[in-house]
């Protein structure tokens, strides 16, 4: 009987001035997806801080990377925000499928599981969706904001998914290359990514993920609130700019905000 040959998966894990006992939890995390998934399935894994990474923090990883040398450690000079961070990880990842989410592993491990069975299928991009259970655990303003620009994406950007945002993602070397594509920095590089792939006709597949019992989600702030809205229109501009035919004109107040957003 031949035998099979490992599936291996890069996951990136962005990361930003991480709480207390974050090196004890995130190798837990670690070791219980491990064991969780297939035999078969062989998992790197690269995290990157987002800016530059205190003295404590690196020698961390220097020894977490010794005794585990499939887990990668990045960062750089000056915080860019978490499209940044994942565009800076997923381009060193090296094999044929690669996964994105938060650094505190939110979503359950079934969940995570099943997103890999189907990267062996025929798709180039799977996409987490939130469950209702999601929306009762998180901040009202949060959710508030994050059914509205749910909304604001169905309504103005003509993209087949209701939930862009989950955070978890999965793709193929084709899904890698339009997620290197994407060129905002903050939250809104999910919503940004789906829009592109959508418009290249990619093979989108969406499942259902479950948060962790008990996780603690952060609020917004109103200047993340503010730069996520000027992202928004990016993501106008980028559907107009890639769906105008010869001789049509972009609307004026879209190019007016694009500019300024700049």
């Amino acid at each position: 009987m031949p035998v099979q040959e490992p599936t291996w998966i890069t996951i990136v894990l962005p990361m930003y001035k991480p709480g207390h006992e974050w090196e004890r939890q995130f190798l837990t995390n670690v070791k219980e997806l491990n064991d969780f998934v297939s035999p078969h399935t062989s998992i790197n894994y690269i995290v990157v801080h987002d800016g530059p990474a205190p003295p404590e923090m690196k020698k961390s990883f220097e020894n977490i990377s010794h005794t585990f040398p499939f887990i990668q450690f990045s960062y750089y000079a000056k915080n860019q925000g978490k499209g940044y961070a994942l565009r800076h990880g997923v381009s060193l990842s090296r094999t044929a499928f690669t996964l994105t989410m938060d650094f505190d592993f939110p979503y359950r491990k079934e969940g995570i599981k099943e997103m890999i069975a189907h990267l062996q299928e025929d798709h180039d991009i799977i996409v987490g969706k939130r469950s209702v259970d999601y929306f009762h655990q998180i901040p009202l303003k949060r959710k508030v904001i994050s059914k509205l620009f749910s909304w604001l994406a169905g309504a103005f950007l003509d993209i087949p998914l209701k939930d862009t945002q989950s955070g978890i993602k999965g793709f193929n070397i084709k899904g890698k290359q339009t997620f290197l594509e994407t060129t905002i920095n903050r939250f809104l590089v999910d919503t940004e990514f789906v829009l592109r792939a959508s418009k290249k006709k990619q093979k989108i597949k969406t499942i259902n993920i479950t948060p962790k019992p008990g996780l603690v989600f952060t609020n917004f702030g109103f200047r993340v609130i503010k730069t996520e809205t000027g992202n928004f229109l990016k993501l106008i501009r980028i559907k107009y700019l890639s769906l105008q035919r010869p001789g049509t004109l972009m609307p004026a107040w879209v190019k007016r905000q694009s500019v300024a957003t700049k």
